[in-house]
């Protein structure tokens, strides 16, 4: 009997996911409603998919992919359309290796759709910010 202990309160950094949302917005003075946190999420989700498979696309061809492979021509394929505008950015777009090539416009379009989820998640949060 006198060794119970006093009960004690759950906290936010115990696990309770509501509690560490709670937290993590105590800082802000303006909180984004549900559906604002939904669609940013969304956004978040395509872009590291993009992110990703351009990713794979600068991998496969630093490893020499073989683009007559059917799973390696797909992702040529898909990424084309996001990496093209950025492989005239420098006068030499690719730099030989012994095995393959490295593609520099792809490292240049994952940092700029890295930039771009950025800025488009913080401008859907200020917008839509209450007060």
């Amino acid at each position: 009997m006198g060794n119970a202990e006093p009960e004690r309160q759950p906290r936010p950094e115990d696990g309770d996911q509501k509690g560490k949302e709670q937290k993590q917005w105590e800082d802000f003075p303006h909180k984004p409603g549900p559906s604002v946190t939904k669609v940013t999420r969304i956004i978040n989700y395509v872009f590291v998919i993009l992110i990703s498979l351009i990713f794979i696309r600068l991998l496969l061809m630093a490893l020499g992919g073989n683009p007559g492979n059917a799973f390696v021509s797909f992702i040529y394929t898909l990424t084309e359309p996001f990496v093209m505008p950025f492989l005239s950015v420098f006068n030499a777009p690719v730099v030989s290796t012994s095995i393959g090539i490295l593609e520099l416009g792809a490292l240049v379009a994952i940092a700029f759709y890295i930039l771009l989820n950025y800025a488009i998640v913080k401008l859907i949060w200020i917008v839509t910010s209450r007060g």
